[in-house]
C-alpha cells in the first residue's frame, strides 16, 4: 500500500515509511527496469510513440517500485511515472494492473488523480505495471515516527499554508468520493460492501499468520463485522483505502493528485476521514512540536460533510475500521520481514490501538 514501506518500524508500531509516489524528481539509475524493453511496450503503446526513454527509480523503499521515465518525442521530452510492484508485498493480492484501472475510471470522472497512459500485464517488466503522467508537485515527508510534522518544508511554510494543505487534501478526498463508485466495479470487493471489504481483510491477515496466532486482531474483526452500522453501504464510494497526507502531490498549497490506490475499494467514504485523522493523530503523539494551523477532527469532518453532502455520523465505528488497515497491513510486514519472532500481536503495538479504537466504539 505504501512504495516507501522499509524494513524498520516508527514510534507508532507501523513498518516506518514516507511518501509513496511522492516527490517525483530524479531519482537513482533504473535498477529492476530494461529500458530497451520499457521502450518496445510504451513505443507501441502511445501516441505518439517515443523515440528514446531514460528510466531512474524514485527513492525512498522497495515495496511498489516506482520509477520516473523520461520519454523522447518530437515534442521534446515528457516525464511519466511506471509502477511496477515488487514482489513479495505486503498488499494482500495486489495487483497493479486493477490500480491502474481504478485510477483511469476515477480519474475520467474528474476525481484529482493522475491519468493512467498505459497498462501491462507483464511484458515490459515481467511483472504487472502501467505507466501515469507526470504530476508536479511535491510529497511531505511519512519517514519518521513524527511523519509530517518533521517535515522541514511544512514547518518553513507555516501555520496559514499548513491549514491550507491539510483542507485541500481533504477536498481532494471529497472529490473523489463524489464520484460514480458504480462506475468503477474493480473498486468493488463484492455485493456486500463493508462485510465484503472487512472479509478482504480478514483473508489478508491469515494469508500470513495462523489464526491461532492473532486472536486479537481476528476478535476485532468479527465486531467490525457485527456491528456495521445502519445504512453503512447506502451511498457507497470509491474509498482510497491509504487516505493519508503523505498520499498526495501538493503544489503551492493545492493537494494536487491523489496517489497510491493499492488498497482501494467501494465502501463507506467515512473511513478515509477517520484514517486520516488517526494516522495524523500516530504522528503529532510522536513530534516533539507538532504543527500548528492544521484544523483538528471536528473541523476537518465538518469541512467533508459539506463538500460531499454526508453525515459526518458513526465517527468511532469508522475509525476502528480505519485501524483495520494500518493493524493487518503491520502483521503483514512484520511475519514477512521476520520482525514478530516474540508472538505477531505482542510485537504489534497497534494491536492495542485497535482495540481502544473498538472499545470507543463500543461505548458510543
Amino acid at each position: 500500500m505504501d512504495v516507501e514501506m522499509d524494513h524498520e518500524m516508527d514510534g507508532s508500531g507501523l513498518p516506518d515509511d514516507g511518501p509513496d509516489s511522492a516527490a517525483w524528481g530524479a531519482g537513482a539509475p533504473g535498477d529492476g527496469v530494461d529500458a530497451r524493453l520499457l521502450a518496445a511496450w510504451l513505443g507501441a503503446s502511445l501516441d505518439p510513440a517515443p523515440s528514446s526513454v531514460a528510466v531512474s527509480r524514485l527513492p525512498g523503499g522497495h515495496s511498489s517500485g516506482v520509477w520516473r521515465v523520461d520519454t523522447v518525442t518530437g515534442g521534446g521530452v515528457v516525464p511519466m511515472i511506471l509502477k511496477a510492484p515488487d514482489e513479495p508485498s505486503v498488499v494482500y493480492q495486489r495487483d497493479a494492473c486493477r490500480e491502474a484501472r481504478i485510477l483511469a475510471g476515477v480519474h475520467r470522472m474528474g476525481a484529482p488523480v493522475p491519468e493512467v497512459l498505459a497498462v501491462d500485464t507483464g511484458e515490459a517488466t515481467g511483472r504487472r505495471c502501467f505507466v501515469m503522467e507526470h504530476v508536479e508537485g511535491r510529497g511531505v515527508a511519512d519517514s519518521s515516527a513524527a511523519g509530517p510534522h518533521d517535515d522541514p518544508w511544512l514547518r518553513d511554510a507555516g501555520p496559514a499554508a499548513t491549514r491550507a494543505i491539510w483542507e485541500s487534501f481533504h477536498d481532494a478526498l471529497a472529490a473523489l468520493h463524489s464520484v460514480d463508485a458504480a462506475k468503477v466495479p474493480e473498486a468493488s470487493h463484492g455485493p456486500r460492501g463493508v462485510l465484503d471489504v472487512l472479509d478482504y481483510w480478514r483473508a489478508a491477515l491469515v494469508d500470513v499468520a495462523p489464526a491461532e496466532s492473532v486472536p486479537r486482531q481476528l476478535r476485532l474483526l468479527d465486531w467490525l463485522r457485527d456491528n456495521v452500522p445502519p445504512g453503512a453501504d447506502d451511498a457507497p464510494a470509491v474509498c482510497m483505502g491509504d487516505a493519508r497526507i503523505a498520499n498526495c502531490l501538493i503544489a503551492g498549497t493545492e493537494a494536487r493528485a491523489l496517489v497510491d490506490f493499492e488498497v482501494a475499494y467501494v465502501g463507506n467514504p467515512a473511513a478515509d476521514i477517520a484514517y486520516s485523522i488517526f494516522f495524523d493523530g500516530l504522528h503529532r503523539a510522536s513530534a516533539q512540536q507538532p504543527l500548528d494551523g492544521q484544523p483538528g477532527a471536528d473541523e476537518t469532518w465538518e469541512r467533508w460533510s459539506r463538500a460531499t453532502g454526508r453525515p459526518a455520523a458513526n465517527r468511532a465505528y469508522w475509525t476502528a475500521f480505519g485501524v483495520t488497515i494500518l493493524c493487518v497491513t503491520a502483521t503483514r510486514a512484520m511475519v514477512q520481514w521476520g520482525l514478530a519472532d516474540g508472538g505477531i500481536e505482542s510485537a504489534n503495538t497497534l494491536v492495542d490501538r485497535w482495540e481502544d479504537c473498538v472499545d470507543r466504539a463500543a461505548r458510543a
